[in-house]
């Protein structure tokens, strides 16, 4: 039995039926010399492979009345059937059919009755719409057990071509379900070494207060919350979710690169934050008000890559909805980032220790903002975009992977999320909303194609 980190606990607590709080990574398949794995062939992988993949095996159990925070047991041989299904793609095949198969897969929660994933074997790709690719296959993984840093290793180990596998079988048997009067000493003991640990999380926390004033006053700060719009995506989730997926030549994020001096991540959100600028304007919703997100950072060190789980903090930056032009909205949109980037050498893992302390954290830090966002009839922050560098060339069985692509979730009123993952020669964006929110969410994709092509033109003729 191991508990739950603060950050982890966070993603299994605030979850509901409306606000899933899964993540989709995909590997679209091309056939290899004895053509594209079969549904049999997946499930025999996923019996000796994925299930040697520990976080894949662990089942979460709540602590009785939210004493503490949750808690995962080893489930052992789990049974893979119950986890991997098959579909069939309607024709042509194309993108659209994919991305709305993708959107249903997305809209239905996890169950918490076994381990925290599916799979989907999707057949019937058209291979000119999909690189070559011709099966797809859709993990749902929970949050809790992996974030994006992790899901990078979990493809190189689970695929083949990159990373041996170092883990051992699991266990014949699964690991004994604690009872309800166990779990609860458990969090009452778990509860006394964490609150004993009180000052010192104290101390620690008024010295950043202090070191981040002192920034502040030296005029560097990340963007403050509540300080964008609301929009029509602003609102607590639904559960019928839309994801659409954006493919764009990783050369040309690089050639922006090198042009500009900027970074890779520092272009891509520039570009989205173009793409929406153009979307909102579309839809008469223009604002006076900068957009702005938060951006997942890792805080993964070499020697944690292979505890899964989640070590992510928070960017909180600019969008430059407020700039038209690709090359001058670049310059708030690094400023911004230089920001964060400047505010995160302080404590950075404080974020992380202060969600261990849920009823703290969880219950009052997250309702006083839901407060102040009513109050203030803005949302905190806007949007979610987060970029991660996805593995090293992989296969299955022969069959290479020709893509790879991601689908962050949204959480409370950022009902927006755009991830990017790179792989080989793409670089894939993930957009994700609710249907109600954002039905068009393919327009929102065809804008961040035209920012780009407009980007590489203004950079051209400069």
């Amino acid at each position: 039995m191991r508990q739950l980190s603060g950050v982890d606990a966070m993603h299994v607590l605030e979850e509901t039926d409306e606000q899933h709080m899964h993540t989709i990574k995909i590997a679209v398949l091309g056939a290899g010399p004895d053509g594209a794995p079969s549904p049999e062939q997946v499930q025999e992988w996923a019996r000796t492979t994925l299930v040697r993949i520990p976080p894949l095996r662990w089942k979460v159990l709540k602590i009785p009345f939210g004493l503490g925070r949750p808690v995962f047991i080893d489930a052992g041989p789990i049974d893979v059937e119950r986890h991997v299904r098959v579909e069939r793609l309607p024709a042509p095949g194309g993108a659209e059919q994919f991305d709305e198969l993708v959107s249903r897969i997305a809209s239905e929660r996890l169950r918490r009755d076994r381990p925290l994933w599916d799979l989907t074997y999707v057949a019937g790709l058209n291979p000119d719409a999909f690189g070559g690719g011709v099966v797809a296959l859709v993990f749902k993984l929970h949050h809790a057990i992996m974030d994006g840093q992790a899901s990078v290793r979990f493809f190189e180990l689970a695929f083949d071509g990159a990373e041996p596998l170092v883990f051992d079988e699991p266990p014949p048997h699964p690991e004994p379900e604690p009872s309800r009067a166990q779990l609860v000493a458990f969090a009452l003991r778990s509860q006394a070494r964490l609150y004993a640990k009180f000052p010192k999380v104290a101390r620690r926390t008024a010295v950043s207060v202090r070191d981040n004033m002192s920034r502040k006053k030296g005029g560097t700060a990340p963007v403050n919350p509540l300080s964008g719009p609301r929009t029509r995506f602003n609102r607590w989730p639904l559960p019928d979710r839309i994801y659409a997926d954006v493919t764009v030549p990783f050369a040309d994020i690089k050639t922006l690169k090198e042009a500009t001096g900027a970074t890779v991540n520092e272009v891509f959100v520039t570009l989205c934050g173009g793409a929406i600028r153009r979307y909102l304007a579309e839809h008469g919703d223009e604002h006076d008000r900068c957009l702005n997100c938060a951006h997942p950072v890792s805080l993964r060190h070499d020697d944690e890559q292979d505890n899964f789980g989640n070590r992510t903090s928070y960017w909180y930056v600019s969008l430059g909805t407020d700039v038209a032009d690709p090359v001058e909205r670049l310059r708030p949109v690094k400023a911004s980032l230089d920001a964060a980037r400047e505010w995160a050498k302080g404590d950075i893992e404080l974020f992380a220790v202060w969600q261990d302390y849920y009823l703290l954290f969880g219950v009052m830090t997250l309702k006083a903002l839901s407060m102040a966002e009513r109050l203030a009839k803005r949302p905190a922050f806007n949007a979610i975009v987060s970029n991660v560098r996805g593995p090293r060339p992989l296969s299955l069985g022969g069959a290479p992977v020709v893509a790879v692509r991601s689908m962050g979730p949204i959480t409370r009123v950022l009902g927006l999320n755009m991830t990017a993952w790179s792989y080989r020669d793409n670089f894939s964006v993930g957009l994700q909303s609710c249907r109600d929110f954002m039905p068009d969410l393919r327009r929102l994709g065809d804008h961040l194609r035209d920012e780009l092509d407009a980007f590489m033109k203004a950079v051209a003729n400069a």
